[in-house]
């Protein structure tokens, strides 16, 4: 599965709009906009905000630290850590759409001085090495087949003793059923089990430190986000209908699915540059 094909299962048109729409119809002003108005509109991850905070408490985040956002979508984990911690975050994208989305909205909450939005590949980053103090990745993996490319990358990036971590769903029993919200065909889903991802990011030069099972809250959470999208009416209730189209509603039954039954799992990760 090429890059380009990536590209276009995220990519939509008139995304940046129709999230202006939406966010209108949810009784914002989208040229009025703090960034607590973009909660359950930006973060695309199983979780949402939660699962972000708790991300957040592994990677221990501080004033002035630059951060890397390997993915970042709509960019909400990024702009939520700037605000939170006070640092700098450079987040990278492959999908042209989402980023020039994320940019926008970053700069209508006045964020624009502390998140920065490149389009890049995650397995080719445009940074020089020991660049950043510390990186993230959140439902990334999953999409990119040359995984040890990718952590290899993220461990040259960052500085020494720097922290990285991520968030992914794994696989446990099975593969789920297509499509869902990052595939819709098997070309596209690359996922590993747990311990497969620990031995990648091992050997790209990274220690493992923290491990923490987080199935029970993605099934959870997906359960919830199930029955919202049955109840929900055209693309008002958030970026759900918008990012992942027409579908949306059997692939997140399907993710629910597959976390509900055991067939995947999911866990944080935090490691560290040798």
């Amino acid at each position: 599965m090429s890059r380009s094909d990536i590209c276009r299962h995220y990519t939509r048109g008139g995304l940046l709009d129709r999230l202006l729409v939406a966010l209108a119809r949810s009784g914002h002003d989208p040229d009025r906009l703090a960034p607590e108005d973009l909660e359950g509109f930006d973060e695309m991850h199983v979780g949402g905000r939660a699962a972000t905070r708790s991300l957040g408490e592994l990677l221990a985040l501080g004033p002035g630290m630059q951060v890397l956002d390997i993915g970042s979508g709509l960019g909400g984990a990024a702009r939520y850590f700037a605000l939170a911690a006070g640092c700098h975050v450079t987040g990278i994208d492959l999908t042209f759409e989402l980023v020039a989305a994320a940019r926008e909205l970053t700069r209508r909450v006045g964020l624009a001085h502390r998140v920065h939005m490149l389009v890049a590949d995650a397995c080719q980053l445009p940074f020089s090495d020991e660049s950043f103090d510390a990186a993230y990745t959140i439902h990334v993996g999953m999409n990119i087949a040359d995984k040890p490319g990718f952590y290899r990358q993220a461990a040259r990036v960052l500085k020494p003793d720097a922290n990285f971590a991520i968030f992914d769903l794994v696989r446990a029993r099975g593969e789920p059923d297509l499509p869902v919200p990052w595939a819709e065909s098997p070309q596209m889903s690359h996922l590993v089990s747990v311990d497969e991802l620990v031995a990648l990011v091992e050997a790209a030069g990274l220690r493992v430190v923290a491990l923490r099972d987080r199935s029970a809250f993605a099934r959870e959470s997906m359960q919830r986000s199930h029955e919202r999208a049955l109840r929900l009416s055209g693309e008002s209730g958030g970026s759900a209908p918008i990012v992942m189209g027409e579908r949306f509603r059997e692939k997140i039954a399907h993710l629910a699915a597959a976390l509900a039954d055991g067939r995947l799992g999911a866990c944080e990760l935090l490691a560290r540059r040798k």
